[in-house]
């Protein structure tokens, strides 16, 4: 990256402002209107965020929102949290072939990047994940093994790239109307961290 980036935990009483005019998507009317799925996440991280992570880590999941700032505020942020297996529907924890009892699931619930960096091929997007791959780990550094999933809109092309490039395997497709209902298709990187 060429701009100077600072990764930090995201804290309510210092960045609720600044997380509420975070920008990850243009807003236009008409055809050039930005796609639903970016406006959800540009709407999740500007009022939800904050509170879903430390929700997430009064609950004993360990949520965490992770921001990016460089000189003009808030550059990036991505979300994660441990889930349980269990409440995955069975075609989903089939596929995760969950067998050790040192293993464990965490979602990368949401991540972003803002406005200003799109048109960079991507760089700020792939240092996003990173990140986020890294913190996991160090939330999870007891596990013999971490199952980390996402989520991606049917229509997130980008993400969905920026996905296969971390070597994520896509467990299921999100099949659009009229075929089907499902918008999201589910993600997965395994990591074995380093004992």
């Amino acid at each position: 990256m060429t701009d100077t980036i600072h990764w930090r935990e995201a804290v309510k009483s210092r960045d609720t402002v600044a997380l509420r005019r975070f920008t990850c998507t243009t807003r236009r009317e008409g055809k050039n209107a930005p796609p639903p799925h970016e406006d959800e996440v540009q709407r999740y991280f500007r009022q939800h965020a904050i509170a879903a992570a430390n929700r997430s880590r009064d609950q004993g999941r360990g949520g965490r929102l992770v921001i990016a700032e460089d000189a003009q505020g808030i550059a990036a942020a991505f979300t994660h949290q441990r889930v349980d297996p269990a409440r995955f529907p069975p075609k989903l924890a089939r596929a995760l072939d969950i067998t050790g009892a040192g293993e464990v699931v965490r979602e990368l619930c949401f991540l972003a990047v803002a406005t200003r960096y799109r048109g960079r091929g991507g760089l700020l997007a792939n240092e996003a994940v990173t990140e986020a791959l890294y913190d996991i780990i160090d939330c999870e550094s007891q596990a013999q093994r971490i199952h980390v999933l996402g989520q991606v809109d049917y229509h997130n092309k980008a993400s969905m790239q920026m996905l296969e490039r971390f070597n994520f395997s896509r467990l299921t497709q999100g099949v659009p109307p009229p075929k089907g209902d499902q918008r999201f298709g589910w993600w997965l990187h395994i990591i074995d961290p380093p004992q």
